[in-house]
């Protein structure tokens, strides 16, 4: 993709895609914008849905982060380049501005808000997402073992809403990645 393209998404069968093989720039504008958390509306409604439903089986889900803009993903990965002393390091858990799912508000951050990091999985928040995001439109986004892929170390706690019906298609407990799925990998 050109510069001048970089304004837009790259879409694969409708599904928007924003990685470090797909950057978007500082121009791209997210739709229908949504408080608290600046997710798109039908994202804010699947996740309003999904812990509405992990609330009644006894299960806490809280956003750590939605969404997040070119510069403050620059500012977030300036601080973990200078947190972690290696921008290599740093790399592989925080995007570039440009390269985050977070500027597009279809991502979203999810933790019980105690456990934080790879824990996240070994959580009951972490176990019910994993088991049940997908009824909801999410998707586990950085599966573990799938760095190559991705670009992105295993983030158990990073959602990404693809919709329902495409959602559907990974079921619970995949490692099954949106590259994969999109046929890009």
């Amino acid at each position: 993709r050109t510069a001048a393209q970089r304004s837009r998404a790259f879409v694969v069968d409708g599904i928007p895609v924003v990685s470090k093989k797909h950057p978007i720039d500082a121009r791209y504008r997210r739709s229908s914008v949504t408080s608290p958390y600046g997710l798109t509306r039908e994202t804010q409604r699947g996740l309003a849905r999904m812990i509405f439903a992990a609330r009644a089986k006894g299960v806490r889900i809280l956003v750590h982060s939605g969404y997040r803009g070119y510069a403050q993903q620059a500012q977030i990965l300036a601080s973990k380049i200078r947190e972690y002393g290696s921008e290599s390091l740093a790399r592989r858990y925080n995007a570039a501005p440009g390269r985050s799912e977070h500027q597009t508000g279809l991502a979203v951050d999810l933790w019980d808000g105690v456990t934080w990091g790879v824990g996240v999985r070994n959580t009951k928040t972490g176990k019910w997402l994993w088991a049940n995001a997908w009824r909801y439109g999410f998707i586990l986004r950085y599966p573990n073992g799938k760095e190559k892929i991705t670009g992105y170390a295993f983030e158990p706690w990073h959602y990404r809403y693809i919709g329902v019906a495409d959602a559907k298609r990974f079921g619970a407990n995949t490692n099954l990645t949106l590259e994969e799925y999109l046929g890009i990998a």
